[in-house]
């Protein structure tokens, strides 16, 4: 495996189809769990969680805003976009 581990059984345990619900099943100690580093940095950051190593992956997709047309150059949705990509970009800089 990508992280060196061998002998895990990926597929032994729960399984949950919401990103929310793996986060809090590890955080109350039922597993080990994969998330977006976006998603579990507040888990994270606050000692709830740790990285058992420092491996990273890209992401096979990508998030786009979205807006009705009648919305371009609106100074509310162009703040909120900016907003936006500013965070995405600060939390990008913080990953490993």
């Amino acid at each position: 495996m990508a992280a060196g581990v061998e002998g895990v059984d990926p597929d032994r345990g729960p399984g949950y189809n919401l990103s929310a619900l793996v986060i809090d099943a590890a955080v109350d100690g039922q597993g080990v769990a994969m998330a977006r580093s976006a998603l579990a940095r507040d888990d994270l950051d606050s000692g709830r969680l740790v990285r058992p190593f420092e491996l990273a992956l890209p992401a096979e997709y990508a998030y786009y805003m979205v807006y009705p047309a009648r919305a371009v150059g609106h100074p509310k949705v162009r703040a909120f976009c900016d907003w936006v990509l500013a965070e995405a970009g600060a939390a990008a800089s913080e990953a490993p």
